[in-house]
């Protein structure tokens, strides 16, 4: 995938004391966006919340196929904000953008590149009585290569159409094999 960086970013990048974090932006219904710095960044005008939060990014290999490409994102202490938008289903087909920010030895941001663009396919919450984990599946947007495109019917796909319609409440309980006519 072709990219352009800056100058300082190219400098940084094959610089051989090179500090990185990822940045991960989560577009739910509300953004999220996190950090596994060691402090709040702020980057493009958007500011990525540290601490706790945020714990694994796996590892992407480019091969320049067409293919559907997958990572796997992980998550520890998750606020009650974040494991809502989860349990409500907020998440499906929702975009997650990571990138990858490179810090000088001050340890100021000198930018960023993208390193991951997709939806969400799947996610997993586990919790016991000392943690809260959660577990995120984002692949390419290959992965909708057959889906049909338009509307779901289901009451949070209303709700993003017009806010307050009760016409979905009850979707997902209706009999599967509805037969019009005789």
């Amino acid at each position: 995938m072709p990219r352009s960086l800056s100058t300082a970013l190219q400098s940084q990048v094959s610089s051989t004391a090179t500090k990185t974090a990822f940045l991960v932006e989560l577009n739910l219904s509300t953004t999220i966006r996190l950090t596994d710095w060691y402090s709040n960044i702020t980057y493009d005008s958007n500011s990525y919340e540290a601490g706790g939060s945020f714990l694994t990014v796996d590892s992407v290999t480019e091969t320049g196929q067409l293919q559907v490409d997958e990572i796997n994102l992980g998550f520890s202490n998750i606020t009650d904000q974040v494991r809502s938008l989860v349990q409500t289903g907020a998440f499906t087909d929702k975009a997650v953008e990571i990138y990858i920010a490179y810090f000088d030895a001050n340890e100021t941001i000198v930018g960023a590149i993208n390193y991951f663009t997709g939806q969400i396919r799947n996610v997993a919450i586990s919790e016991n009585i000392s943690a809260s984990n959660l577990s995120m599946t984002v692949a390419s947007h290959w992965a909708n290569w057959n889906l049909t495109k338009g509307r779901h019917f289901s009451d949070e796909s209303q709700q993003s159409f017009s806010t307050g319609d009760k016409g979905f409440e009850y979707a997902t309980q209706v009999k599967s094999d509805v037969r019009w006519g005789s």
